[in-house]
């Protein structure tokens, strides 16, 4: 194994898989984005928004899954990092709690 993938397996518990796919995040106040899924793993989800969310906001996030029999992702999640862009584009860190 390098050095490279064992540092990395130090830091992270669980391997992000890079997405780009629609989702849908709705905050438990009703309020709901549209929203693109950039990266995910069994504990988090990063998203790209053209707003920003609140951070420490709980909600539910729905990830399309694009098609086949393949369920999209539904999880109870919470907003724990938001990073603006220079393209205008806020960048969405978030915990995912459960899965629906």
């Amino acid at each position: 194994m390098s050095n490279l993938a064992r540092n990395f397996q130090e830091k992270r518990d669980y391997i992000r898989m890079q997405v780009d796919t629609p989702a849908t995040l709705t905050l438990s106040d009703g309020q709901s984005y549209q929203v693109t899924c950039i990266d995910l793993s069994s504990s988090g989800v990063q998203l790209k928004s053209q707003e920003p969310i609140p951070v420490n906001s709980a909600g539910e996030l729905k990830v399309e899954s694009g098609g086949g029999s393949t369920l999209p992702l539904h999880a109870r999640v919470s907003t724990c990092r938001v990073q603006s862009l220079d393209s205008g584009d806020y960048r969405i860190g978030l915990s995912i709690d459960s899965f629906l």
